[in-house]
C-alpha cells in the first residue's frame, strides 16, 4: 500500500513538474532562440572577419587587438565613462532624496508629485532629445534666449557632455524615485517609532536606520544604472547631433557596436559588444563587493 501511494504522488509530481515546463516553454524557447545562440553565434563570430556574405575569415584575436589599439574606442570609452561617473551620484542623491521627502508626506498633493517627478521616464526617448536641443539650442534656445548670451551647449567638448549628462540624470531621477519608495516602504515602522522612543532625531534615523537597512536597494539601483549607462547611445546620438552621428568628443561607446554593424563588420562589431559586456560584467561585480563590505 505504502508503494502504491509513493508511486502515485511519484507520478503526481512529474505531471505537475510537466505542466510547469509547458508553461515557461514560451519564455525557455524565446530565451534559446534570441538571446543564447546569438549570444554564443556572436563569440565565434568575433573570432572572423565577416562582412554578412561570402565566406568569414578565421582572424583569431586579431578584431580584439585592433580594438584595443582603434584610437576612437578609447575616446568612446571615455565619454561613456564619463557619462557614468558624472550622472550616476547626483541621480541617487536627487532620487533617494525625494523618495524620503514623498514618503513621509501626506500631503493630498503626494500623489500628483509623484506622477510630474516619473513623467521624463515615461516621455520617449526622442522627444525627450528634442525638447532639451531646444533648451541648450546656441542661439535660439531657451538658456541662451532668457539669458541673452550663446553659450554652444551642444559644440563644446565639455558642454556638450555636459547637456547629456543633465539629459539622463532629469530622465532617471522619476524612475529610481519609484525604486527608492519602494524600499521604503519594506522598512518597518516599529523599528522608527522604537528609534523616536529612543530619542533619534531626523538625521540619525536616517543614518543609522534608513540608508542601512536599504543597502540591497542601492546595489540594485547601481548596478541597473551602471549598465544602462555603459549600453547608452540614443541620448548623446539624438541630443548633440542626428542619429548615430555624434562628434566623437561625444560618441558613445555602443556607437563602435552599431556602426560597424551599418558598415558590415560584423566579427569587429561583435568583438566590440563582447569587450562591453565584460566592463559591464567587471563593474557589476566590483559594486556588489563594495556593497557587501560596506
Amino acid at each position: 500500500m505504502t508503494d502504491k501511494r509513493a508511486n502515485k504522488l511519484h507520478k503526481m509530481h512529474n505531471r505537475e513538474a510537466f505542466t510547469a515546463y509547458i508553461f515557461i516553454s514560451p519564455f525557455l524557447g524565446s530565451f534559446l532562440l534570441f538571446f543564447l545562440v546569438p549570444a554564443v553565434y556572436s563569440i565565434v563570430l568575433s573570432f572572423y572577419r565577416y562582412r554578412g556574405f561570402g565566406n568569414a575569415t578565421f582572424v583569431g584575436l586579431r578584431n580584439y587587438v585592433t580594438l584595443i589599439q582603434y584610437p576612437f574606442f578609447w575616446t568612446a570609452f571615455a565619454n561613456t565613462f564619463f557619462y557614468l561617473v558624472v550622472h550616476i551620484i547626483p541621480t541617487m542623491v536627487i532620487s533617494f532624496s525625494v523618495a524620503v521627502m514623498l514618503h513621509s508626506s501626506y500631503s493630498k498633493w503626494t500623489r500628483l508629485l509623484k506622477m510630474i517627478i516619473f513623467s521624463p521616464q515615461v516621455l520617449a526617448v526622442v522627444s525627450a532629445a528634442m525638447i532639451w536641443r531646444v533648451i541648450f539650442a546656441t542661439r535660439s534656445g531657451v538658456i541662451n534666449t532668457l539669458l541673452g548670451t550663446e553659450i554652444p551647449f551642444l559644440q563644446d567638448k565639455l558642454l556638450m557632455k555636459l547637456s547629456v549628462v543633465i539629459m539622463i540624470t532629469w530622465r532617471g531621477i522619476g524612475w529610481f524615485m519609484v525604486i527608492f519608495l519602494s524600499g521604503l516602504t519594506t522598512i518597518s515602522k516599529d523599528i522608527m517609532e522604537a528609534s523616536i522612543i529612543d530619542g533619534a532625531n531626523v538625521i540619525q534615523r536616517l543614518f543609522r536606520i534608513t540608508i542601512p537597512m536599504m543597502k540591497s536597494i542601492f546595489a540594485l539601483s547601481f548596478i541597473i544604472e551602471t549598465i544602462a549607462s555603459i549600453k547608452m547611445a540614443v541620448e548623446p546620438n539624438l541630443l548633440i547631433s542626428n542619429w548615430l552621428d555624434a562628434p566623437v568628443d561625444a560618441m558613445p561607446i555602443l556607437n563602435i557596436v552599431i556602426n560597424n554593424i551599418k558598415g558590415g563588420n560584423f566579427g569587429f562589431a561583435s568583438a566590440a559588444g563582447w569587450i562591453i559586456f565584460i566592463v559591464i560584467f567587471l563593474l557589476s561585480i566590483v559594486q556588489l563587493r563594495l556593497f557587501n563590505e560596506s
